[in-house]
Formats: C-alpha cells, structure tokens, sequence
C-alpha cells in the first residue's frame, strides 16, 4: 500500500510505494559490485608519489609511516567554480559568475582504503580534516554555503577510485539548504522547537527506524525516505554547525559512521553511495532551527519520467524494512577494519 509521506525536517512528500519493487525487471538496474582496487596505482593522481599531478597540497595530516602522511586536501583540478569566476555578460537572464572554491580531500595514501573499513583511528582523522576544510573554506571572503561531500563509486558520480571527498563553497546558499532554512524558521516560529529535534525525539521513542546509536549520534532511515536504504547520522545534541562539532564527539561520530557505512556494504555487496553534510556555517548564532546532519543515499534505483517532472522521489521500498535489514546486516567478518 502507497503512502505520501511529509518529512517532518524540510517539508518536501515522498511516495513510498514498496509493491513497485515487484514489477517485472524492478532490480535490473541495480549496479554491480565494486571490482577490487590495487593499493597503488601508477596513473592515479592521488597515490603517493604522483604529487606531480595535483595542483597542489593545501594541507596534510602526518603520519608515522611512508609515506608520512594521512590525509590531504588538495584543489580540485576541474573544479565547478573559481575565487578567480570572470563577469558575466547581460544575457537577459538571471545569471551571476561562478564564485567559489572546490577542494578534494584525499582519505588515505592507500588507493584501496575504503573509509567503510579503515581503523576508527584512521576515519576519525579524515573526519577531522573534514571539518577543518568546512571551517576554512566558510572563513574565506563572501562565501555564504559550503557542501561536503563524498561519492563512492563510478555511477554515484566517483571519477576516481581512490577514496575522497570534495567540499565546494559558494556566495549563494544552494535551493536545498536554503529550504531547510525557510522550514526549520517557520517550524521553529510555530512550535518553538527545531523540527530534526523534534523528529529525532519521535524516531527514538518508536525505535522502528532507528539502524545504530551512541551516547552522541544516531544513525536512522528516516521516516519519509527518498531512496531505498537512505540513512541519515545525526548528533543528538542540537547544534547548527557540522563546524561546532567537538573531538569527543567527532570519535563518537566517525564509530557510528563507519557502522552505517558498513551496514550498507553488506546488505547491498557494496554499492554505489553518496554522501553530503547539511550544516550551517561555524558559530550560526540565532540558527536554532536548524540541526546538521549527514545524509547517505545510496544508489540503487534510477529517477524516472515523474521523479524528474514532479520534484517528487518514489522510493520502492520501505523505510521501516531497510532499517530493520540494516540492523542485522553485518557479520563478525564484515566488522573488521582493515588499512
């Protein structure tokens, strides 16, 4: 039985439709399986040893073994838009120059590490690096938004292999976040409260949805799903800013992000994600509506004809479902961290 489902944190209706998964062929454009990636890899920009190839390193966390370190960030090589964005010309519509910054952050030396798998150690310390960027990156002159995020996987969007993420910055705040603004405003004017506050509260007590948690973070499939296995990691301590994050809870986080992660890869052999975090900028004084998140989508069914004309997902599958496989997906085996 369909349901249009509100999410109670932005507004926007999903159809929940599981009996779609039953039509004929339903699976046949779920992706294939990750093949094996080498440790090293000479044509690989990002490999240690083809510093060459980038067009710099901005930062570098060190490390106690060759090649000294552990993560870097670097500028994108063709980045989507530039500090240096040329004016544009009166074309008779709205446009603006494309001002901003593009960074990559490279997670490992290791052009096999998966970010599922390394040691906490090791994804603590690309989380860290993570915020650093998103702090710097806010402080620079008129930007007003910064996206992290991370593709895993060719078909989510990944060009390379090796594990990365990729934060891009902007004068303008991008329509997405700039409606979870508007609705956490109006919710909060209304109710007196933050509505991911609220959800959270909600989704704690029914426990249905709820995948994994700790004493600082939650990570659930949420109530109105937009994709099958979509899961969010959200602190339970209300702050705005992914930036007012603190070290301990930064641990906390990267424990239950990798579980997320690695939930995901056994339930679906390893598939296709993105990633983003959804936060406010470093200090968001007066920004008590809103609550920071970071939101993975996997990807495991195409957008159609409606999808694509309504601004509306289908997700054909239940919410309440894949939490319930999530929770019980991973094995002795797959909990192992590896470099």
């Amino acid at each position: 039985m369909s349901e249009l489902r509100q999410d109670p944190t932005t507004g926007a209706f999903v159809i929940v439709a599981p009996e779609r998964s039953r039509r004929p062929a339903a699976n046949a454009s779920a992706p294939a399986k990750l093949a094996p990636a080498p440790a090293f890899d000479a044509k690989c920009p990002f490999c240690p040893g083809n510093e060459a190839m980038l067009p710099a390193i901005l930062a570098e966390t060190p490390g106690p073994t060759p090649p000294g370190w552990l993560v870097r960030a670097v500028p994108n090589k063709y980045p989507a838009v530039t500090p240096d964005a040329a004016p544009v010309g009166d074309s008779g519509h709205t446009v603006r120059p494309g001002y901003g910054l593009q960074e990559v952050i490279i997670e490992s030396p290791r052009h096999d590490a998966d970010l599922a798998t390394m040691t906490a150690a090791k994804r603590l310390a690309v989380l860290t690096v993570y915020q650093q960027r998103f702090v710097h990156m806010w402080a620079q002159e008129r930007i007003t938004a910064v996206i992290l995020f991370r593709n895993h996987g060719s078909r989510s969007g990944a060009s390379l292999v090796h594990p990365h993420a990729q934060a891009i910055a902007f004068d303008m705040v991008p329509p997405r976040l700039q409606h979870l603004r508007d609705w956490g405003a109006e919710q909060m004017r209304t109710s007196g409260r933050c509505p991911t506050c609220s959800e959270l509260e909600r989704e704690l007590a029914a426990g249905e949805r709820i995948v994994d948690q700790s004493d600082g973070f939650v990570a659930l499939v949420p109530y109105a799903a937009e994709c099958p296995y979509e899961v969010w990691v959200l602190p339970k301590r209300h702050h705005a800013s992914f930036a007012d994050t603190q070290d301990a809870e930064l641990a906390d986080m990267a424990a239950v992000l990798g579980r997320a992660l690695r939930r995901l890869k056994a339930a679906h052999d390893d598939p296709p994600y993105s990633f983003a975090i959804e936060s406010a900028g470093p200090n968001s004084d007066g920004a008590d509506h809103l609550h920071w998140r970071l939101r993975i989508a996997p990807d495991l069914v195409n957008w159609g004809g409606f999808e694509r004309g309504a601004g509306m997902p289908i997700n054909p599958s239940s919410p309440e479902a894949n939490a319930a496989h999530l929770r019980v997906s991973l094995n002795d085996n797959e909990n192992h961290a590896r470099p």
